[in-house]
């Protein structure tokens, strides 16, 4: 069960941000800062024959590159080879592969992340790779998929499933449904991965909330009771090098209608590099209570455990709530 404890729906987050996405500026994706060593990728062959038309060379960046699309910006951290497990498993000749992605949102409002419309792979025949529900699964970490608050990074991987000969991969970043085309990243002949950048220009701390704070978001009112580490059992257990973080929450609806939470679709954690935990379902039920998902009343107040997988080493976590559906922005509560 552990490779479905993490996947959040990319049907369900397409449909919500659909409309959203077609907002954004009119400026080309351009370099702000070269990965080390300086790449040529950009580069193509011309036609050799005197009447051949002349070719438009593509712009491509490299692994560690920081490309600014407008007022957001886009680094790929590097890719690797998944390995499958039980229950999920490439096609025949076929291998998952996951990029790893920090996008940080410098613009003065919400901005909304969709890998299922944004993201795709190519190889060097042009073949095109979507992103892949079993790679996802299989990956086991936290989706891009969400809003970005102004100034908000958010760090995460993408599944694909490829040719297992496949050469020449390229990541495609599609920003067109912000008016500023698409992004080319050349990953390279082996996988390889790049420390983040210490800072990038546009990300800003996000106001941040303790533990016991009642938070008002419209006419709902948020807050984290606590935090535990429950152990699991035989049949609900972390993997190795990782634990449980159960969080304990009350919400209070003080509005006059009523409203649905979704804990699938509206929280998570953050660590301090912008890596996201979803929401893991051993986890909650380990926790030995029932999460606070589905309508809550007009002046009905709710009480529920909300669990996650995380590195046992994990610190500066902050728990995330998205209000974004509502109108009413994010909430940022840091965890003890």
């Amino acid at each position: 069960m552990n490779s479905k404890r993490n996947f959040v729906p990319f049907l369900a987050l397409a449909i919500l941000l659909m409309v959203s996405l077609a907002c954004g500026s009119s400026a080309s994706p351009t370099l702000v800062a070269p990965s080390v060593p300086p790449s040529n990728s950009g580069s193509q062959e011309q036609p050799t024959q005197a009447q051949a038309p002349t070719a438009v060379a593509q712009q491509n960046y490299k692994v560690g590159d920081i490309v600014a699309i407008g007022d957001h910006v886009l680094v790929v951290l590097g890719w690797e080879n998944v390995q499958p497990n039980d229950f999920s498993k490439p096609d025949a000749g076929k291998k998952f592969v996951a990029v790893e992605l920090l996008i940080v949102n410098n613009s003065q409002s919400a901005m909304p992340i969709s890998t299922l419309l944004q993201m795709s792979m190519k190889d060097n025949t042009g073949q095109k790779y979507d992103v892949d529900f079993a790679a996802s699964t299989a990956i086991g970490g936290g989706s891009l998929d969400g809003e970005l608050a102004p100034g908000e990074k958010v760090r995460g991987k993408v599944g694909f499933q490829v040719a297992e000969n496949a050469t020449g991969l390229q990541f495609v970043f599609d920003a067109s449904v912000w008016g500023t085309g698409k992004v080319f990243v050349d990953l390279g002949a082996e996988p390889v991965t790049v420390e983040p950048p210490a800072s990038i220009v546009g990300e800003t701390p996000q106001q941040t909330y303790k533990v016991g704070d009642v938070i008002q978001i419209g006419t709902v009112t948020l807050t984290v009771n606590g935090v535990s580490n429950p152990a699991g059992d035989q049949f609900s257990k972390p993997n190795p090098g990782n634990k449980f973080l159960v969080v304990d929450l009350t919400i209070e609806n003080k509005g006059t209608a009523a409203i649905t939470i979704s804990t699938l679709l509206q929280m998570w954690l953050k660590d301090p590099s912008g890596k996201k935990y979803d929401v893991d379902l051993m986890a909650s039920t380990a926790s030995g209570g029932s999460s606070p998902d589905g309508e809550i009343a007009a002046g009905e107040k709710l009480r529920g455990q909300v669990g996650f997988q995380v590195p046992d080493n994990a610190t500066g976590l902050v728990f995330v709530f998205d209000a974004d559906v509502w109108g009413s922005g994010k909430v940022f509560v840091a965890l003890p």
